[in-house]
């Protein structure tokens, strides 16, 4: 099985949950000997080291001790400079500092990284910490913006050309493309060869956006969504935003849910439930759609009945500067930090220290950092809405707008050491069924069925036709 599979981000260049379920995804299908060719826009010329060419490759026993062949996932980017989470205000802005940087006598490439840097507070109100540190560290690739698209969905429209004329080189069984970003190319790509297309839901506008959709991004996920022979759903709670907003068939949406990778060496986290300054720790977009004035709105009603307690508000977006201001307003600046977007081994560190982690998504179609805090042993409140809830039933549900319940909870959760340890257990064991390797065997699945209705029902007496 060959497939082409399209997306927006990918590691290590993430800023969210999508780059880490798509490798998560990619690894376990490489698994199953599928092999694939992984898509993304690519913004620097040295983000994919030779190293990033094949991402775990191994050889295949052929039952003879000898090897069979070599499978696993190969990594292509096509200059673009598509930047994960960007609103189309973002992007315009975004063209704004590159103009600035290639006008003759302004700023040179050196000098607009050097600017990035000491303007970095203030631009990121402006742009996710994720893509400013792509620009500050970067090694830009040129060809990117040389011919950019003008805006966000002209650079979609050229993002979708390249993938088309990548297409035209490569041998594939099937297209699977992964957000709204991607839909436009995987539809080009999928009827020029005669191939199904799988589309993946992550997320939606109506999640991201609430009832401020943007009418064109809505547009771009109704037409993929219908294209696809067969729509992907992170959850029950996408499947059913998708059927009832755009009108798709529930049968035509199967759900795949995400996993969790772990290692054979992790061992359970050592923690000190007793300590003094307990923890309660955000980690997100700091979004509409990631609920953390909700968050804020609580940390107020817990604060009273548990003084020594740290809020912490991990992320960037466009709400972060409000809650900012929120905070000082309540007079809550000594019980709150700001850590802005984390990452890396900074992520695993802020795990270690929370003793609690809440997620009061207004609309999440999965919440893959539940999961993750869970596997790091961190007791774990989530709103209703979010999907991640159908899979996981040792954790704290409470609606995203019951700030009242929200606080209770929380408070509960801090003062009962009893209720955190069983919560650690229980969510542990939660965490441990979440793998991905059942996720990617759905996958497989659905890529044959699939395969099996692209194919026309064959005339007697002739042979079984090509698909259409």
């Amino acid at each position: 099985m060959k497939v082409l599979m399209l997306g927006w981000e990918y590691p290590p260049h993430i800023s969210g949950g999508l780059g880490t379920a798509c490798q998560g995804l990619t690894t376990a299908l490489a698994g199953l000997g599928v092999d694939i060719e992984f898509v993304v826009p690519r913004l620097f010329g040295g983000e994919f080291a030779p190293h990033m060419h094949l991402i775990d490759p191994w050889s295949v026993e052929d039952g003879k001790g000898g090897k069979a062949s070599r499978r696993g996932v190969r990594i292509r980017g096509i200059p673009s400079m598509l930047l994960p989470y960007l609103t189309t205000h973002q992007f315009d802005e975004l063209i704004k500092l590159f103009r600035m940087a290639r006008k003759k006598g302004k700023l040179g490439w050196d000098e607009l990284k050097k600017y990035l840097t000491e303007h970095r507070e203030q631009l990121s109100q402006l742009f996710p910490g994720a893509v400013l540190d792509m620009l500050v560290h970067g090694d830009w690739d040129r060809a990117s913006f040389d011919h950019y698209g003008g805006d966000l969905f002209g650079e979609v429209a050229r993002f979708t050309k390249g993938v088309v004329a990548l297409a035209e080189k490569l041998d594939f069984d099937i297209v699977h493309a992964h957000d709204w970003m991607t839909y436009p190319a995987g539809v080009a790509v999928a009827n020029f060869a005669g191939v199904p297309l799988v589309t993946h839901v992550h997320s939606l506008e109506w999640d991201r956006s609430g009832d401020n959709v943007n009418g064109h991004i809505a547009h771009l996920e109704s037409t993929g969504l219908h294209a696809a022979t067969t729509v992907i759903a992170v959850s029950r709670h996408t499947r059913a935003i998708a059927a009832k907003q755009y009108n798709v068939p529930a049968e035509k949406i199967e759900v795949v849910y995400n996993g969790v990778n772990w290692s054979d060496q992790q061992q359970s986290a050592s923690r000190d439930f007793d300590k003094d300054t307990k923890v309660v720790l955000f980690l997100g977009r700091v979004t509409f759609q990631k609920g953390p004035d909700y968050f804020v709105e609580a940390a107020a009603k817990v604060i009273p009945h548990v003084p020594n307690v740290k809020f912490v508000l991990a992320g960037s977006g466009d709400m972060l500067p409000r809650l900012v201001s929120r905070v000082f307003e309540l007079g809550l600046e000594a019980n709150f930090e700001f850590p802005g977007f984390l990452k890396g081994k900074d992520v695993e560190r802020m795990y270690q220290r929370a003793d609690l982690y809440v997620m009061p998504s207004v609309s999440e179609p999965f919440g893959l950092s539940a999961l993750e805090a869970m596997r790091n042993d961190v007791p774990t409140i989530i709103s209703k809405q979010s999907g991640v809830g159908e899979i996981i039933r040792h954790t704290i549900k409470v609606d995203f707008w019951d700030v009242e319940e929200l606080s209770n909870v929380i408070i509960n959760a801090l003062k009962y050491r009893e209720l955190r340890e069983d919560l650690v257990v229980a969510g542990r064991h939660d965490a441990l069924r979440a793998r991905w390797e059942p996720s990617a065997q759905r996958t497989l699945h659905i890529y044959l069925d699939a395969i099996k209705k692209a194919i026309p029902m064959s005339i007697p007496g002739e042979e079984q036709g090509a698909y259409v």
